[in-house]
């Protein structure tokens, strides 16, 4: 059995928030700036734990290479959210509410473009990445403001603030409700699950909810959905392209310190229409597919097969809520049509692991706390087949994305 700890969902989002510094691992790229190329390329962040902090590195590459090693990569600063649209790596740095954008020469130096500021739009709350809807369209969302900003990821200037209604419970400190990612359908929404980290236990919210953003008449609504009890801030992706809303750790341990009786479950899985609206013929128990005590998330959903972490029947809450994420978790695999339910050992050997990005509809993993002590970058074949196909030298792999 493993802990909690062992698979960490969008890690390469979730953990960088740090002051934002940028320099240069070569003496080269102070020189000259290289430009934008046109050449395909991948790219790939690490992050790298020094005596004075973490420290973040980007390289880009035609493919990807069998080392991945930070000394050959650019400095980015000792925090920073990275990712990708079209023909440029992106830096967001939520400290300062700036984006930087980076251009990749055909020969694969890195170098920065233009930035984008926030400050002074008057969000205040934090808020996760952009989405992108297109080269000259891109939206951040800070929903627990009442406040969506437009901005053109060519020009990178502001082009529109618009005023929305205001995420329900967001400011509320007994509930947190709060959304971090975003997903930009072919429907023209952008769908955003929301997930709470109550601190009042009793206060845990008895719905599913997403936020969804219509791009014509660029206005906001809540959809919930009673069938399950709120999830987590991201969805599962299935390999057909599906969104999945999915069980949190944070419903789970409110649930099993709260007086709160009949709620629906917080163990479900329910499926996300393009158009903002739940599936009302797709729904899951997964607690009782699996006789768990509880499910803290499901990975993701390749094929049929829906990859879940739990606590099994025999899980007894301990006294202190500390000590309830450090409980052993096991893991399986659910058939989503027969429920059948598969052990899943695939990870072990490479301890805590969480995805990094997807490239051309294929899922990608980093890792830390392997029992050799590599970090490695993992490729998805299957249910539960994965390559690894990179040895990151130096530290953990924290993105990777594809460029043109």
């Amino acid at each position: 059995m493993k802990t909690n700890r062992f698979f960490i969902k969008h890690a390469a989002l979730a953990i960088m928030c740090s002051v934002f510094a940028l320099t240069s691992c070569s003496s080269d790229d102070s020189k000259k700036d290289e430009g934008q190329g046109n050449n395909p390329a991948v790219i790939a962040s690490v992050r790298v734990n020094t005596p004075g902090g973490r420290v973040f590195y980007l390289g880009a590459y035609d493919k990807f290479p069998s080392t991945l090693d930070y000394k050959t990569m650019t400095e980015i600063g000792p925090g920073a959210t990275i990712y990708s649209y079209g023909e440029h790596p992106y830096v967001w740095n939520g400290t300062a509410s700036t984006l930087t954008k980076y251009n990749v020469s055909n020969d694969m130096k890195i170098s920065a473009s233009d930035a984008l500021s926030l400050t002074g739009t008057g969000v205040s709350g934090t808020f996760g990445p952009p989405a992108f809807v297109s080269e000259t369209e891109a939206y951040f969302f800070a929903l627990n403001d009442g406040k969506i900003i437009k901005f053109n990821p060519t020009t990178m200037a502001i082009t529109e603030t618009i005023a929305v209604t205001p995420l329900p419970f967001s400011n509320d400190a007994g509930i947190k409700t709060a959304t971090y990612m975003s997903y930009v359908t072919s429907a023209k929404k952008i769908i955003l699950p929301i997930a709470a980290t109550p601190t009042d236990y009793n206060r845990f919210l008895q719905y599913a909810q997403i936020a969804v953003f219509d791009l014509t008449t660029k206005a906001v609504t809540y959809v919930k959905d009673s069938r399950m009890s709120m999830g987590y801030h991201t969805f599962a992706k299935g390999t057909d392209g599906s969104l999945y809303y999915r069980p949190s750790r944070e419903s789970a341990i409110s649930l099993d310190y709260s007086t709160v009786t009949g709620n629906p479950t917080t163990s479900g899985l329910l499926k996300v229409n393009p158009n903002g609206t739940f599936d009302p013929n797709f729904f899951v128990d997964l607690k009782a597919a699996l006789n768990a005590h509880s499910v803290n998330v499901v990975a993701y959903v390749h094929g049929d097969k829906a990859l879940a972490q739990y606590l099994d029947n025999t899980f007894t809450p301990p006294a202190k809520p500390a000590d309830w994420y450090n409980a052993p978790t096991k893991f399986a695999l659910v058939d989503l049509k027969t429920l059948k339910v598969e052990p899943f050992t695939s990870f072990e050997k490479y301890g805590t692991v969480y995805t990094v990005g997807t490239i051309d509809g294929v899922e990608y993993y980093g890792n830390i706390t392997a029992p050799d002590g590599k970090f490695s970058l993992l490729k998805q074949k299957g249910a539960a087949d994965f390559e690894a196909i990179s040895e990151a030298i130096g530290g953990s792999v924290i993105f990777v994305g594809k460029l043109r």
